[in-house]
């Protein structure tokens, strides 16, 4: 990914990997290389707001916490 990327394109990318490694915690080792990937094309694109960080982080969490709940 670069730094011209769409920024809605990458915070999506990073909360698909953060719900991934969200979801693989609980059963075995995670995967996190995909998220530090998708964190560091963020955090460079000159479109990366700490709103928007906030926005992903959420959106993986709600994406989490339905996982969860279509599991039980």
């Amino acid at each position: 990914m670069s730094e011209g990327s769409d920024i809605s394109t990458l915070y999506s990318d990073f909360t698909h990997a953060l719900t991934e490694v969200l979801a693989e915690s609980a059963t075995g080792p995670a995967r996190r290389g995909r998220l530090a990937r998708a964190r560091a094309a963020i955090k460079r694109h000159p479109d990366y707001t700490v709103a928007g960080y906030c926005l992903a982080v959420d959106a993986a969490f709600e994406n989490w916490e339905a996982m969860q709940k279509a599991g039980r």
